[in-house]
């Protein structure tokens, strides 16, 4: 795996990211089955695909955590057998260790979705604590436009992202995944 450290030479204007909850908030999300996870991953592919025909967006920024960043990682690269080299994947990780401590099936499905990544870009080579708020930070600075799977009534980083790009002037999309 080829990793970029902090260098993103995308057109903002055209670069859409993601954020969402971790798998502790949507357990349902570890059954590929499940009706809604079903229902959730219709919501946000038909919110790329209106990105990419409606507001041009070629670029997909993913910060890569486990839950909600992986499952829009890997809609983006299904979409690409689509559209080809129309549309890219971009991986932002916070930090070489990000997936050190998951499970190992995880790990594996992190790594293959690297591997197919068209870039993978490293923000910093140690764990700090900051490094996850400083990952969604620099997603957002490098986009105009966010989709956010949210419920509109948690915390955490899923929130904390919305406000900041509601902050910066991004559009902001929002999916509750518990509406179906």
């Amino acid at each position: 795996m080829k990793l970029i450290i902090k260098k993103e030479n995308t057109k903002k204007e055209n670069t859409c990211c993601f954020t969402g909850p971790r798998p502790h908030k949507l357990p349902f999300l570890a059954n590929e089955t499940d009706v809604r996870t079903f229902c959730l991953r219709e919501k946000i592919e038909a919110a790329v695909i209106d990105e990419i025909i409606q507001n041009h967006c070629d670029t997909f920024l993913c910060g890569m955590a486990r839950g909600v960043d992986m499952l829009c990682a890997g809609i983006v690269l299904s979409l690409k057998k689509i559209y080809g080299n129309d549309i890219r994947l971009v991986c932002v990780l916070p930090c070489l260790s990000q997936a050190q401590a998951w499970p190992k099936e995880a790990q594996a499905r992190y790594k293959s979705i690297l591997s197919q990544a068209d870039k993978n870009i490293l923000l910093q080579r140690e764990y700090t604590e900051g490094c996850p708020a400083a990952r969604n930070r620099f997603m957002v600075e490098h986009s105009s436009r966010l989709i956010a799977v949210y419920d509109g009534a948690s915390g955490g980083g899923t929130k904390y992202t919305i406000d900041y790009a509601r902050g910066r002037g991004r559009f902001v999309t929002v999916i509750d995944p518990f509406l179906t």
